[in-house]
């Protein structure tokens, strides 16, 4: 093994991080080179990184398995988002080689780690009741994903009517000492009256759910200030709306609380008790979530964004303090598939909250799709990936993120010089030959760099190639951006 490989990927197996609290910002992680100014560290890591590349490029092989095993082996918790069926046993492996099986807790279907996201945040300082706003925030986060968002001045309209129909189930559940669950929720909308005149009947009344909750919530929490908008809501607001707006209304959410999540195997990861929540990264467990998108389609989604979004509220509410507090990590594979606008914000404070955001994806118009598509998801795009200051570009036949990745790198001044000939072979004065130089702005890095990068594999010896560029840095020999290579495992 050469020296460079050497220093990416060293024989001897790192130990995990020993020194309880030791944790500073300066804590090396990777050394891209001999220099000891290139070497990659904490500091670096909580600013965000971003691996782009085609499929088969080795995204997931080379560098994402190097960042991977770094936080590992200096002891950091996090939470990992599965998308391919594979995954999760490929961490498991990982962890054990970091010594770290204690430390591992694959949360899915036949483990036995429940977390009911509802309950868990009404529970704490900020949730309940009082706070319903906090947890209404939470389910609209995660029902984000489903991009079904009208047209024109309609969305003055659907978006303030979803956050009240979550506003009401969930005001509803806890005033009536229920715990709140995603079935609860679907169990008041598939029992609420159509019209005021089924409200007041007393067949319905007898036969319904939302009823027989809301005769509960009257006679625990019938003097607290949300008890009488959420009774008129269900008796009247609700009731009056049109057939066919009260369902596209409800369309948004049943599509969750009457889908997998609230039924069978799956309801019991997320709908009965907690064993585990994500504050337990911050004592070094790694939560891997097994829910794989691309074996449970949109319940795969909703697994994955339930438990991130859980996560970024609770490292915003930790007080985290270097060196003595512990980073934490937050690693996404095909990351396309658990975007929400939220996202612009989180990764905006990450390296004040001690996280180190890992974001895989294959290319920018998937990102930009899984925004909604158009000028605005690009916005948010470029909002979002300019928050993961180091990148990394693997091999590419993309043309949009070729362009997208030589733009950022941005252009510098190089010189060209031309030469010319004048003359004729009748003219006694002969051949005349003149030269000169221009300045001209050309691309650091230009799109065909990225065509050709080793992409792994026994025809490139297991060498990943990717373009390394962190904005505000430079690399070796004083370059913007340099060509790392990384051995896959």
């Amino acid at each position: 093994m050469n020296g460079l490989l050497s220093l990416l990927w060293p024989r001897r197996k790192q130990p995990a991080q020993e020194a309880e609290g030791q944790w500073p910002l300066s804590l090396p992680l990777v050394r891209f080179s001999e220099r000891a100014e290139d070497t990659w560290t904490l500091a670096d890591a909580v600013c965000g990184t971003l691996v782009t590349g085609e499929t088969g490029s080795g995204k997931s092989s080379g560098p994402g398995n190097l960042l991977a095993r770094k936080f590992l082996t200096n002891g950091m918790g996090g939470i990992v988002l599965c998308f391919a069926s594979d995954e999760a046993a490929t961490w498991v492996k990982r962890l054990k080689k970091a010594g770290r099986e204690a430390d591992t807790c694959v949360f899915g279907i036949g483990a036995p780690w429940r977390f009911n996201f509802l309950n868990h945040e009404s529970s704490i300082e900020s949730g309940g009741l009082d706070h319903i706003d906090n947890l209404v925030n939470l389910l609209m986060d995660i029902v984000a994903v489903r991009r079904t968002a009208p047209l024109g001045n309609e969305a003055s309209f659907w978006l303030p009517q979803k956050r009240l129909l979550c506003r009401s189930c969930l005001s509803l559940l806890l005033m009536a000492g229920e715990p709140l669950t995603l079935k609860g929720m679907n169990d008041l909308i598939q029992s609420a009256p159509n019209t005021v005149e089924e409200g007041k009947n007393a067949d319905w009344q007898s036969r319904s759910h939302l009823f027989a909750m809301l005769e509960r919530a009257e006679a625990r929490s019938g003097r607290h200030s949300e008890w009488e908008p959420v009774m008129n809501f269900w008796l009247y607001t609700r009731a009056k709306l049109p057939d066919k707006t009260r369902a596209t209304i409800d369309a948004e959410f049943l599509g969750m609380v009457d889908g997998p999540l609230s039924r069978g195997k799956l309801a019991d990861l997320f709908g009965t008790t907690t064993n585990i929540d994500p504050s337990a990264c911050f004592d070094g467990k790694v939560i891997i979530v097994n829910v794989p998108v691309e074996e449970y389609r949109e319940a795969g989604q909703y697994a994955a964004l339930i438990w991130a979004t859980a996560f970024m509220r609770a490292t915003m509410r930790r007080a985290y303090k270097a060196p003595a507090d512990r980073p934490v990590f937050l690693f996404a594979d095909e990351s396309q598939a658990y975007s929400i606008e939220q996202d612009v914000d989180y990764h905006a404070t990450c390296r004040k909250k001690g996280v180190c955001c890992v974001r895989l994806t294959q290319n920018i118009p998937g990102f930009v799709k899984s925004y909604g598509g158009g000028p605005s998801a690009q916005i948010t795009v470029d909002a979002i990936l300019g928050n993961l200051v180091t990148k990394l570009f693997l091999k590419n036949s993309d043309p949009t993120t070729n362009a997208w990745a030589s733009k950022l790198i941005a252009k510098e001044m190089t010189y060209k010089h031309s030469l010319s000939n004048s003359g004729s072979l009748q003219s006694n004065s002969g051949f005349n030959s003149s030269s000169s130089v221009s300045e001209v702005e050309e691309a650091s890095c230009g799109e065909k760099e990225f065509l050709s990068l080793k992409n792994g594999g026994a025809q490139n010896k297991h060498i990943v190639e990717a373009v390394l560029f962190e904005s505000g840095r430079l690399w070796a020999r004083d370059q913007r951006w340099i060509v790392r290579k990384f051995k896959q495992s």
